[in-house]
């Protein structure tokens, strides 16, 4: 498990790991991160066609995850950010993905509380 300043330092120097699983008691931290990949991960023309902010009281896991499984356009990465993923139901069909993501995916899944 890595600490945040260490995460920051990863994202600074454009190291991506396939999923970020941001969780904890202290929701600023796992804003600032996922904030940080929404910002910096893309330019901002590539963000319009691959990057997607899913909220987990308004979809489901078949969702994240079709998400998740897409090819960027033009571009060298795709971003999903799942906010709120504490409501998503079914979050144990995440383990599948986690065997073989997808490696032009950055998939954070922001869990608080």
């Amino acid at each position: 498990m890595k600490k945040f300043d260490q995460i920051i330092k990863d994202l600074s120097n454009q190291i991506y790991y396939p999923i970020y699983f941001l969780a904890g008691e202290e929701p600023y931290y796992i804003d600032e991160i996922a904030k940080y990949i929404a910002d910096h991960t893309l330019t901002e023309s590539e963000r319009e066609f691959n990057q997607t902010v899913l909220y987990g009281r308004e979809t489901n896991m078949d969702a994240v995850l079709t998400e998740a499984k897409r090819f960027p356009m033009m571009a060298n990465f795709q971003v999903v950010i799942v906010k709120e993923a504490q409501h998503l139901k079914n979050l144990e069909a995440l383990d599948d993905y986690m065997k073989s993501p997808q490696k032009s995916t950055v998939l954070v899944i922001c869990y608080k509380y």
